[in-house]
Order: structure tokens, then sequence, then C-alpha cells
């Protein structure tokens, strides 16, 4: 399988500590044994030139462990760039943070940065949304939560955002944030009707 230069691959999303571009291990280790050791890289493109060893005692595999790490060039499954799923990254994963060594990884880090921040959010919008009466300022994490879930896709329903809309319109309707809602709600309605 003919590989491709990341640069021919577009921009690919930068890793904040790996840069955008493989990492040069030294070690010497065959295109055809690496992708023999796992089974996921027989159709990836991948960088022999970056090969680490993997250490199978810290592994979490049911059958078979992995050899070697290498770096893997992704694409993101949300915003469809290029990106480079490091052997170092690997590493962490499957001998620190011990994720089972088939998980693969889906999105960039600019898209799981961002999924996290949309379940903390999502999480605390709940919480905010079932509370009776929430303070001012409660209050308004609650406005710019269902502003920014809703502008995300993270939340559907306009009936209950309208109603965080409506409590906040009559308790706090000085703050900017019920305005930046009210138009999202808008927004999103017009939307649906144009569907």
């Amino acid at each position: 399988m003919p590989r491709k230069s990341p640069t021919s691959s577009g921009n690919l999303v930068p890793h904040p500590r790996y840069g955008a571009s493989p990492r040069t291990s030294g070690l010497k280790v065959s295109e055809s044994e690496l992708r023999q050791g796992f089974w996921r890289l027989s159709r990836d493109t991948i960088f022999p030139e970056t090969v680490l060893l993997a250490n199978a005692e810290k592994q979490n595999y049911a059958i078979y462990p992995r050899k070697y790490y290498v770096d893997v060039l992704r694409e993101c499954r949300a915003c469809h760039r290029p990106f480079i799923f490091f052997a170092r990254e690997q590493r962490y994963w499957f001998e620190t943070l011990r994720f089972f060594v088939d998980a693969d990884c889906v999105l960039c880090v600019a898209c799981r940065r961002e999924s996290r921040v949309v379940q903390r959010r999502l999480r605390r919008y709940s919480d905010l949304f079932a509370k009776k009466s929430p303070s001012p300022k409660e209050l308004m994490f609650l406005v710019d939560d269902a502003a920014y879930l809703l502008e995300r896709g993270a939340l559907k329903n306009l009936s209950n955002v309208g109603s965080v809309k409506n409590r906040a319109v009559k308790l706090i309707p000085e703050y900017p944030g019920v305005k930046v809602l009210a138009k999202t709600i808008s927004a999103k309605r017009q939307e649906q009707n144009e569907a």
C-alpha cells in the first residue's frame, strides 16, 4: 500500500505535545512486520520510522498484545481533518491508562477537547435544569450552557430550552446571555422549519 506523506494529506491537526509530523524513533522494524503485528494496521497509512517497542506486561489485552506502536494517519470522525495518532500517545493510552489494546483514536485532539467540554457542560446543564430555584449566578450558567449546547446540537428539545429562556427573562432580564439564547433558539426553530 503506498504511503502518503502527511503534507499530501492536507493540514494535519497538530497535537499539543507531539506536533503535526511523524516523530522518528531510530528503531528499525520492517513495514510488513509492523502490519502483521497488529490487525488494524493492515490498511492504515503508517510511518515505520516512528516505531516504538511495546511492553505487553503493561497492556490490557484479551488474546494478542501489541508488539509495537507506530504513528498512524487518521481522519477525525467529527471534523474530517487528518491527524496523527502518535506512537508515544498510543504507549500512554495502552500502558499507562491501560485502555484495551484494540481501542482506537477516532477524534483529533481538538474534537476530543470539544467533546469533553460538551459533556461537562451537559452535566452542569442537567443539574441546574433540575433545580427548582437556582441562584442568579446558577441561572446565568444555565443560560450560557443552554445556548452553547443548543448551538452544537447536544440539546434537541426546544421546549425545555425555551423554558430556561423564559425563566431567565423573568429573573435576570439584564443578563446578555439571555439575548444570545433567544437568538440561538430562534435560529434552531428556523432550521427546523426549513428542514
